[in-house]
Formats: structure tokens, sequence, C-alpha cells
């Protein structure tokens, strides 16, 4: 199975928009500061034939989860919110979610969230508060 990059991107997209406390999610990396709470699905790297003669490919991506300035102190909370494990506010369970689950929608085989980060991301000239979210899909 190999999976059309835009699908993974829509379906992450549309899963990540299942969380109530992100306001917008964003399929691309948008040009402008973007209102927030808000979702951004990153570029998408492809390892091709990781098995099986083109049975297998291997897609990694970044999810960013971004939440207000950097001045402002509710940003935290706003991300440990997020930041959860499990649970209706949680990035991971959001993304690992789906119809059938862990499959982003059919879009892969496989998906997995790996890791989160804490990071600033400067957009439209203004620094955020964010994590970023290595997000691992197999199809």
């Amino acid at each position: 199975m190999s999976a059309n990059i835009s699908t993974l991107r829509a379906n992450a997209a549309t899963l990540l928009d299942t969380i109530t406390a992100i306001r917008k999610v964003y399929d691309y990396i948008p040009d402008t500061a973007p209102p927030t709470p808000c979702g951004i699905i990153g570029n998408v790297s492809v390892v091709w034939d990781d098995s099986m003669q083109r049975g297998l490919d291997n897609y990694t991506f970044e999810v960013y989860a971004v939440v207000s300035r950097m001045s402002e102190r509710s940003g935290t909370d706003e991300l440990d919110a997020l930041l959860a494990g499990s649970g209706s506010g949680s990035v991971k369970t959001a993304l690992e979610a789906g119809s059938p689950t862990r499959t982003l929608n059919g879009a892969v085989s496989t998906v997995r969230v790996t890791t989160a980060t804490p990071i600033s991301i400067t957009m439209g000239g203004v620094e955020f508060f964010a994590y970023r979210y290595e997000v691992e899909a197999y199809g």
C-alpha cells in the first residue's frame, strides 16, 4: 500500500481537528501568524521500498500544536493539556484514532506518534509556544 501524500496530510488534519481546544488546523505550513491554538501538519519525508519490493513505504512527518505568544503564561497550561498520552484533548490519541484506528482514516497501514518536543516557533514575526510531534506511518 503506497500512501497518497495529500490524503495523508488531509486525514491527519481532520483527526487533529477533533480536539476541541484547537481552533484551526492547517494541512500546510501557513505564511502568516495563525489564530491560536492551532495545529499544523508539517512536511512529509518518505523512505520507499522499506520492505517487500514496493510493499511498504515509511512516511515521517511533524505535527505542530501552537498555542500562544511566548509572553503569555496560559500557553504552558494549554500545551500540557495537548501533551496528554490519552484522552479527548490528546494530540497522540487524535492522530492514532480514526477508522480503522491507527491508519489516518485509511490513508496508511499504520501510524504512531513517537515523540513530543517543546519548541518555540516564529510565524509572521511572532514567537509562539508549541510542541513538535514526530509521527511515523507505514503504507
